[in-house]
Order: structure tokens, then sequence, then C-alpha cells
């Protein structure tokens, strides 16, 4: 039976490039659009102290969905597929009333939160970086939900659809912010972001509900679901939520840097990401399914596999890395100054992109790395190194943010990488 081309590493690649660079590209124009209307502002900073939070632990689930679900699906439906598609019924409604949970309960010490992590803050500004909080909340559930829908096609080799629904994300918040940014301001984004979530869950269960039937999962007679749960699901959650605290702890010194540096730093990183997400993050994503399912049936496929990738990625990560450094500051300047972005903003981000940019190449072999530790199940090294990373970005902030302001903060995040 012919094998569909985008069921392969190559096909799967080559097509989740393309639609990472359309998602990219409408990500970029977003970014401009939130440039030229916000800048550097006050009010586009309190944004992102706000939304980081919920925004992290979407990204921590997505990453939950795909390293817990992938490996124990392929290694249940070896022994039943009939078991396989109840276990994945089972996942989404573990990880959709999880994040219930957790938004919930962010909900109600949104007041104690902020109150602590603002202490300077005035009433005005706290009480809008709450209420854009508060929005931004009610995406938690629903991305919990998508993601382990995601995860589910990627283990059956579709990858298009998954791609495709990233798209809609992007195209909502860019739809809202240009018809409602002049009523609501950066509110535009928090509901525009929402609204994309809702999208994206949509098309995903359109596309499933004939496989995966949410109605008829045994939730209580499936002893075994719960084991993996309490095994690995936690050690894993403990892994991503520590991975996706660089940007978290940045927040935490809004007052310790120059008005606009968090701003700046979002640019920044956007910026630096662009070439990963498109590059990196599209071959490990079609490459981790084959990884862990070859090492399921012991065959002698990954080593191959991780050559190529390495090789490839060493190749493209130095010229972009050199582009960065030099020639960052004329991009920027392209993109992003107009309206709102001065001269001014554009020197700031340059300064941090430079620092960032020192580090891309081992973060591009990081993606793969992690997946590979995944597949082989080894998730102790994982969270020895999660720990070590983390606990060094924090130290580093201390020591660099009184001298070197956000600057600081970037080159904390490019030492730990």
């Amino acid at each position: 039976m012919k094998q569909k081309f985008t069921s392969t590493i190559a096909g799967a690649s080559i097509f989740i490039t393309a639609v990472l660079l359309i998602g990219r590209g409408l990500g970029l124009i977003r970014e401009v659009i939130f440039a030229n209307f916000f800048g550097l502002s006050a009010e586009y900073n309190l944004y992102l102290v706000a939304t980081i939070l919920p925004i992290t632990i979407n990204t921590i689930i997505l990453y939950i969905a795909q390293n817990f679900f992938i490996p124990n699906y392929n290694s249940t439906q070896k022994k039943s597929n009939s078991e396989a598609i109840e276990f994945a019924g089972f996942s989404v409604w573990l990880f959709f009333v999880g994040g219930l949970i957790i938004s919930l309960a962010l909900f109600f010490l949104s007041e104690k939160i902020f109150s602590l992590y603002l202490p300077d803050a005035s009433s005005i500004s706290l009480e809008s970086t709450i209420s854009i909080f508060k929005i931004v909340l009610i995406a938690i559930p629903v991305f919990s939900a998508s993601a382990v829908f995601s995860a589910y096609l990627q283990a059956k080799f579709e990858f298009r659809l998954p791609s495709l629904s990233q798209l809609l994300l992007n195209i909502a918040m860019i739809i809202l912010v240009v018809v409602f940014q002049s009523s609501i301001g950066v509110k535009a984004i928090a509901f525009g972001y929402v609204a994309g979530a809702i999208l994206q869950l949509l098309w995903l269960l359109y596309f499933v509900q004939k496989e995966v039937n949410l109605f008829q999962v045994k939730f209580f007679k499936r002893k075994k679901y719960f084991q993996i749960i309490s095994g690995s699901l936690l050690i894993i959650v403990v892994i991503e939520s520590i991975s996706q605290l660089f940007m978290f702890s940045d927040r935490y010194f809004y007052n310790s840097v120059e008005l606009g540096g968090i701003a700046a730093l979002n640019y920044a990183i956007h910026l630096y990401l662009l070439p990963l997400s498109i590059i990196s993050m599209a071959i490990s994503t079609a490459i981790f399914p084959t990884l862990s399912k070859s090492i399921n049936e012991e065959t002698s496929e990954t080593e191959k596999h991780l050559n190529n990738f390495f090789s490839v990625n060493t190749l493209l990560f130095i010229p972009i890395t050199i582009v960065m450094i030099f020639w960052g500051d004329i991009i920027i300047r392209i993109l992003f100054e107009r309206g709102e972005f001065t001269a001014h903003d554009s020197e700031m981000t340059y300064s941090a992109l430079k620092i960032y940019a020192f580090s891309l190449i081992f973060f591009s072999s990081y993606a793969v790395l992690n997946k590979l530790i995944y597949s082989k199940k080894l998730i102790g090294y994982l969270l020895l190194v999660a720990v070590i990373s983390i606990s060094l970005k924090f130290l580093l902030n201390f020591i660099f943010v009184d001298q070197l302001k956000q600057n600081g903060l970037a080159l904390s995040t490019s030492l730990s990488y």
C-alpha cells in the first residue's frame, strides 16, 4: 500500500515547514501590527505581564500532550487498537478537566497573584492587568483538549490538520486587533487569542469526532491509565513546566528593566524563534512519532535520523546566527519601525536580539535531543537538565539585571541554553 507523502518524515517535514512558513508569516504580520499600534508602550508591557502565565501554561500543556500521549498511544496500540482509541478519549477528558481546574484556580487567585507580582503598580494598571489575565484564562481548557487532538493526529502520522490549525490563532488575533484596538486597546489581543483557541478546537474536533468517541470512555474501569498518569505524566509535567519558565522568570523583573524593556525582549524573542520554529520544530515534530515507533520496535533507524538532523541543523543555523548578529538592526527597522514603534525601540530590540542569537544553534539542537530522550523514556535525565537550566537562569537574572537591565535577562537566557 502506497504511503501518503505527508506520512513520511521527509514529506511531513516539508509540509509542516510550508505551513509553518505561512504561520510564522502571519505571526510576523501580527507582531508588525502590534508594534504599529502599541510599540513598547506601558499598556503593551502590562499585557505581556498579564498573559505570560496562561500562555506559558498552554505551551506546557501542548508539549505534555505530545510527549505523554504519543509514546503511550503507540505502546497501547501494539496491544489493541480499540483500547488505544479509548485511551485517546480518556486523555482528552483528562487534559480538558485538568485545564479547567487550573483556569478556575487562577481566576479566583488572580488578585493575590498580581498584588505580589506587581507590588508597585497603580490601581488602574493592576485592574487592567487582572482583567486581561481573566480573559486569557478562558483559553486554557480549550487549548488542553486541542493539544490531545493534535497529538492523536500526529501519532497517526497525520501532520496536516494540526499544522493548519495553528494558522487560526494568528488569523483571529490579527482580525480582532485591527478591528477593535481603537476601542478596547490591548484587550483586543486577549479576545483574539481566546477566539483563535476556540476555532482551533472546533477545527480539530470536526476531523477526529468519527474516530474518538468522547462519550464512551470508561474512566474508572481502566486502572492502567491512572498508573500511566501517576508515573510518566507527573514527571513530564514537572519537566515541561520548568522548561517553559524562562520568559515567565523575565516578567518577574518588570520593575527592574527600562520602560518598554519587556516588550523589547518579546519582539526580539519572536525574531529569534522564527527560524527555530520553521526549521527545527518542523523536523523534530515530524521525527518524534517515528523515533518513538522505531524505539518501541527496536529498529536501527534512530541514529540515522539524528545524524541527518544535526548535519542539516548546523549547516542552516550558523549563517542565520551571523545574519541576526550583524544585520538584525536592519531587519527590525524594516519590520517594526513605524507607528508607535520608534527608532529608540528598534535599538532596544536589536540589543536583545544580538544576545539571543549566540544561543541559536544550541537551542535548535536541543529540540531534537529532547524528543529522543522522551522516546527512550529517560525522562529522569531531562528533569535534571531542566532543573539545572532554570536554576541557572534565575541566578543569572539576579546577577545581570541591575547592570544590564533587559539585556541581562536576554544574556541569562542565552547562557542557560
